[in-house]
C-alpha cells in the first residue's frame, strides 16, 4: 500500500532517497529524524558517496533537473499529504463520533451494570430469604411430623379407650338387663300377688256393691209400686172430680134456661 511508504512528515521514501544527494552532507543531524528504512538507505548512500568521493561532480544542469524533479515530487507528495490529512481528519472525526457513541454506550452499559448489580443484590437477598424460608419450612415439616406422630398415638389411645368404654357399657347393659329381668320377674311376682289380693278385694267390694244396688232396687221397686198406686188413686179422684164438675156445669146451664 502507498500509505506504508509515507514518512512521519507525509513524504515518500523515494523523495527521501533523492534528498541526501543534495543536503545530507550539509545536515548530518537529519539522519536521526528519519525512519529505520530511510536511515538505512541514507547510510548506504553515504557509504556509496564515500566510495565515489573521487568521482567528478555532476554538472549544474543535471543538478538543476534533479532539483526540479525533486520539487515536482515534493509538490505531488504534498498533494498526497493533504489528501491523506483530509482523509485522516475525516477518519478522526469519525473516530470522535465513534468515541462519543461509545461513551454514551459505555454510560448506558454502566447504568445497565448498576441495574444488574441492584438486581443481583435483590436476587441475593431473595436467595437468602428463600434459604431462610426453606429452613423454616423444614422445621415446620419436622414439627408437623412430630405432631402427626403424637396425633396418631392419641388417636390410637382414644380408639382403645373408646373400645374399652364400649365393652364396659356393653357389660353394664348386660348387667342392667339381667338386673331388670330379675327385677321384672320379682315385680311380676309381687304384682301378681298384689293383683290377686286386689282382685279379691275388688270382687268382694263388687259383691257388696251389687247387694247394695239390689237392695236399693228392691226399695225403688217398692216405692215405684207405691207411687204407681198413689198415681192411679189420684187419677181416679181427678176423673171423679171432672165428672162431678161436668154434671154440675150442665145442671147449672139447665137451671139458667
Amino acid at each position: 500500500m502507498k500509505a506504508r511508504s509515507l514518512l512521519v512528515d507525509g513524504f515518500e521514501t523515494s523523495v527521501a532517497e533523492k534528498m541526501p544527494k543534495m543536503k545530507k552532507l550539509e545536515d548530518p543531524s537529519s539522519e536521526r529524524d528519519l525512519p529505520g528504512e530511510a536511515l538505512t538507505d541514507v547510510v548506504e548512500k553515504k557509504q556509496e558517496e564515500e566510495a565515489v568521493a573521487l568521482e567528478p561532480v555532476k554538472k549544474e544542469g543535471e543538478q538543476a533537473e534533479d532539483v526540479f524533479r525533486l520539487i515536482e515530487d515534493l509538490h505531488g507528495q504534498l498533494l498526497v499529504s493533504n489528501q491523506t490529512r483530509r482523509a485522516m481528519e475525516t477518519e478522526l472525526s469519525s473516530f470522535h463520533r465513534t468515541i462519543h457513541q461509545l461513551t454514551r454506550d459505555n454510560q448506558e452499559v454502566r447504568r445497565e451494570l448498576e441495574n444488574l448489580k441492584e438486581e443481583h443484590q435483590r436476587l441475593r437477598e431473595s436467595q437468602s430469604e428463600l434459604l431462610y424460608l426453606q429452613e423454616e419450612n423444614a422445621d415446620a415439616l419436622d414439627r408437623i411430623q412430630r405432631i402427626q406422630g403424637e396425633l396418631k398415638e392419641t388417636k390410637e389411645a382414644l380408639s382403645k379407650a373408646i373400645q374399652e368404654r364400649d365393652e364396659a357399657l356393653s357389660r353394664i347393659q348386660d348387667l342392667e338387663f339381667q338386673m331388670e329381668q330379675g327385677e321384672i320377674t320379682r315385680m311380676k311376682g309381687r304384682l301378681k300377688e298384689r293383683e290377686a289380693s286386689q282382685l279379691a278385694e275388688e270382687n268382694k267390694s263388687l259383691h257388696e256393691r251389687m247387694e247394695e244396688v239390689l237392695t236399693q232396687n228392691i226399695d225403688l221397686e217398692k216405692r215405684y209400686e207405691t207411687m204407681r198406686k198413689s198415681f192411679n188413686e189420684v187419677r181416679e179422684s181427678l176423673t171423679l172430680l171432672r165428672d162431678s164438675c161436668k154434671r154440675s156445669f150442665y145442671n147449672l146451664s139447665d137451671a139458667a134456661e
